[in-house]
């Protein structure tokens, strides 16, 4: 029997999924890029991000009973798709092994330096091991715990802030031009649009109503962007574009702003905690998705078989991924964005293109 999961349950998955690591990471490099515009490269990106998301839906809703992995090798055929699809999933794999890095960079960085980050990779990889080998139910329903808890901190963190913001730190607006908001865009998409491709791993197959599901992932799409959206601004508003530019972990540094009186002070692990928690849900996602899609490529009818071993390459994995922090900087901003442009923009065009010309001419899809 095919494991269904309920719209609430996808919206949040989409929520968890599209916000990944962006809260904390890109606004470093957003601020670099478009200075103290970065604030609107939050509303452009989601009026175009939008309407790859409904590619994403139109492409699935025309093969409601298949994957992403099944739907390319059915449109590319079975050699041809299965080299693609395996692209994506190993796209999928790599995501698995980057999220543990930048949390234990992150810990060892901010909260405990002297804990190995192998021990903390270790814990959170194990955590997430266990956690795809509950089923894909068991994940929906985790994902929208998280999400309506980290709604609340979310709310709490940006109330306790607005007594720091200074409107002069957006201004003056457009200063140099549309240009640099445009580049932003295409490099905040690359975080919080086209990884949503993997999101066809489970619509719509593993949900009821088509239709529903399809506005339930729209709407989880917005409510994601809204919520970097409002992070960015209030990054800009709080710390300024320099600050912001210059720190590898600004959203952080907006906690140690916090301030309510003298018995409430440095706040920032309220921000933390949010981060940990969608970063959680996203590694677990994206190793289901592993998981699933390479079953599929080999032919195994239980993924839960390899959940263990292919989690320990993970682990190990962790530790080379990224020597050091200026290498990860440097795939973060040149390696990553085509990569991923490759596979959730071209890769579902392409598809799309031959899917109609298949079905229009040849009429055998």
């Amino acid at each position: 029997m095919e494991i269904k999961i309920t719209n609430n349950q996808l919206f949040s998955l989409t929520v968890s999924t599209s916000i990944g690591g962006s809260i904390l990471v890109v606004s470093s490099v957003l601020s670099i890029i478009a200075k103290q515009d970065a604030w609107i490269v939050g509303l452009v990106t989601p009026l175009i991000g939008v309407f790859i998301v409904l590619l994403y839906c139109y492409l699935g809703s025309k093969f409601p009973n298949m994957t992403i992995v099944e739907i390319i090798k059915k449109i590319l055929g079975k050699w041809i798709g299965s080299i693609v699809a395996a692209s994506l999933v190993f796209l999928s794999f790599i995501l698995c092994i980057n999220l543990p890095w930048y949390v234990s960079n992150f810990l060892t960085t901010h909260a405990i330096p002297e804990t190995p980050p192998y021990a903390i990779n270790f814990l959170f990889v194990v955590a997430v091991v266990i956690a795809v080998i509950y089923g894909l139910e068991a994940i929906a329903r985790v994902s929208e715990l998280i999400f309506y808890f980290s709604s609340v901190l979310f709310i709490i963190t940006i109330l306790l802030l607005i007594p720091n913001i200074k409107i002069e730190n957006i201004q003056p607006v457009l200063e140099h031009g549309i240009r640099p908001v445009l580049e932003g865009s295409i490099f905040l998409s690359a975080f919080i649009t086209f990884p949503l491709i993997n999101i066809l791993m489970v619509f719509p197959k593993n949900i009821y109503d088509i239709k529903k599901a399809r506005a339930a992932i729209i709407k989880g799409y917005l409510c994601s962007s809204f919520f970097v959206f409002i992070f960015l601004i209030v990054t800009i508003l709080v710390l300024g574009f320099a600050i912001t530019a210059s720190s590898q972990y600004p959203t952080y540094l907006l906690g140690k702003e916090i301030k309510i009186g003298r018995v409430l002070t440095r706040l920032e692990f309220v921000v933390a905690i949010v981060w940990f928690a969608t970063q959680f849900i996203i590694n677990v996602f994206f190793y289901y998705s592993t998981l699933i899609g390479l079953s599929q490529l080999i032919g195994l009818k239980d993924y839960k078989k390899i959940a263990i071993p292919l989690g320990f390459i993970i682990f190990i994995m962790t530790g080379v991924i990224f020597p050091n922090v200026i290498y990860q900087g440097f795939w973060a901003s040149i390696v990553w964005t085509p990569y991923i442009v490759t596979h959730g923009l071209i890769l579902p065009l392409v598809l799309l293109i031959v899917y109609l010309i298949r079905k229009h001419i040849f009429k055998n899809v």
